[in-house]
């Protein structure tokens, strides 16, 4: 039995291992087509992705652990090593950022920042449904000035907001731990 879209989206998982091969660029079309389809109030088209590539992606993470060293903020030995191993088989590394907008009369930042995640998911749930994993990652100086600026983002208009790694998972995929989704959601009714 084949699976339905609903069985796609709740076989979903974040896989931080990932290999070749990477999505071609009409699958990644295809996802990014996903992307501008998520919730969008205004038109305000929020989503900036950056694609990176081997051997530009070892460069990124480079960059990164250079940062953190200036910053103050060293990256251990042995986490520089492991990063370095994860991003030599990463074949695309995806830099997530979105357009802020300031002050704008109907759209606060909030939910322009809510449908960037949504983007983003889209994203994943495109490529998951295409057979590859993706994991979202804030590591690689994320969180720094730097980093946003290496990739051309104008950190006064633009919010960084991670890397996503995508490619084929480099070992088998098993069902994660979920909880009981009426864990998270109640009814509601007026007194």
């Amino acid at each position: 039995m084949a699976n339905t879209p609903i069985d796609t989206l709740l076989s979903r998982r974040s896989v931080k291992l990932v290999g070749a091969p990477g999505p071609t660029d009409e699958q990644i079309e295809s996802a990014l087509a996903a992307v501008v389809r998520a919730p969008d109030h205004a038109k305000l088209r929020v989503w900036q992705f950056v694609l990176i590539k081997q051997p530009d992606i070892l460069a990124v993470g480079e960059k990164a652990i250079e940062i953190l060293a200036e910053l103050g903020r060293p990256m251990p030995e042995d986490k520089q090593a492991s990063t370095r191993a994860w991003l030599a088989d990463v074949p695309l590394l995806v830099g997530l950022a979105h357009k802020i907008h300031h002050d704008h009369p109907k759209v606060p930042e909030v939910e322009q920042t809510l449908s960037m995640g949504a983007g983003v998911m889209n994203f994943q749930n495109a490529m998951h449904a295409m057979g590859f994993t993706s994991y979202w990652s804030t590591g690689l100086a994320t969180f720094t000035e730097e980093m946003p600026e290496y990739l051309g983002f104008d950190t006064l208009e633009d919010q960084f907001v991670g890397f996503l790694a995508v490619g084929t998972p480099k070992n088998a995929v098993t069902p994660a731990e979920r909880p009981d989704p009426w864990s998270i959601a109640r009814h509601w009714q007026a007194q």
